[in-house]
């Protein structure tokens, strides 16, 4: 289905037998991918923060950014994957209905890649997210260290998630952290999906992708501290990590703006498929 606002933007469905219902993703095709039809590309996938869904990028003006940039010049060329999984926090709920972290690592990347010309290798791949979506990508990397050449998060949600932890934060971060790991949630599931615990006791010798935590000074929830206290941890344990503390807060005014240096930090990283 064409979105006929943004050249190259549309929505696909993508059936799993991970969800109940299929998956929809926005795809941004770069400038050139109608007119070189050799041309393979990397792809960066994106997970929209709490409020956010599979329009996020179109509604923000941030797919229209991009394609712009790619279209003259100032931005190399890649696809663009964004998946809407509300309130989900990319991950497999407690009940099983909805696993969206096995729907990303399996699904999503093979009918991406069996569907639009993307190069098939991890050099060629990256991942962001914004606050809770830059938990999924920061989480989803380290459980699958194969399948991402390049990670990165804004205003990253990279909290603990252990049974002590969850009672200090916000009603809506305890309900939608409920809500996919269950109201009396198991400790050991929850340490398998804490980003600092599957760091603990870990240090990789290679490192297994490099990382970008990029976050707002002014964050209302102090996760630009958390930001530089993750990247240090991140780089103590083998994983080259850039963290970037700029003005800003919590909110769209900083966040389409901090997404084109993101981009363009992936862009600088990938894999490109060599010249004809």
């Amino acid at each position: 289905m064409s979105a006929g606002r943004v050249p190259g933007l549309s929505y696909a469905s993508i059936e799993t037998p991970s969800l109940p219902t299929p998956a929809h993703c926005l795809v941004l095709e770069p400038p050139s991918y109608r007119s070189d039809p050799s041309r393979r590309y990397p792809v960066l996938v994106f997970l929209h923060d709490g409020y956010g869904n599979v329009r996020t990028l179109e509604r923000r003006g941030v797919a229209a950014d991009l394609a712009v940039r790619m279209a003259d010049g100032r931005l190399p060329e890649f696809l663009v994957v964004a998946p809407g999984a509300s309130g989900s926090w990319f991950s497999d709920s407690a009940d099983g209905r909805r696993r969206w972290e096995e729907f990303l690592v399996r699904d999503l990347t093979r009918e991406i890649e069996s569907r639009y010309r993307a190069i098939p290798h991890p050099a060629s791949r990256g991942v962001t997210g914004i606050s809770m979506g830059g938990f999924g990508a920061v989480k989803i990397a380290l459980k699958h260290p194969d399948l991402f050449g390049t990670v990165s998060a804004l205003s990253g949600a990279l909290i603990p998630i252990g049974l002590d932890d969850i009672p200090r934060y916000g009603w809506l971060t305890r309900l939608t952290l409920k809500r996919v790991f269950g109201s009396h949630p198991d400790p050991g599931r929850l340490s398998a999906n804490d980003v600092w615990d599957l760091l603990a006791g870990r240090r990789f010798d290679r490192p297994p992708f490099e990382a970008h935590l990029r976050a707002g000074a002014g964050d209302f929830y102090g996760l630009d501290r958390v930001a530089a206290q993750y990247g240090t941890y991140m780089n103590e344990h083998g994983i080259p990590t850039q963290v970037v503390l700029e003005p800003g807060g919590h909110d769209w005014a900083y966040w389409r703006r901090a997404l084109l240096p993101i981009a363009e930090w992936h862009a600088k990283k990938f894999a490109y498929d060599p010249s004809p």
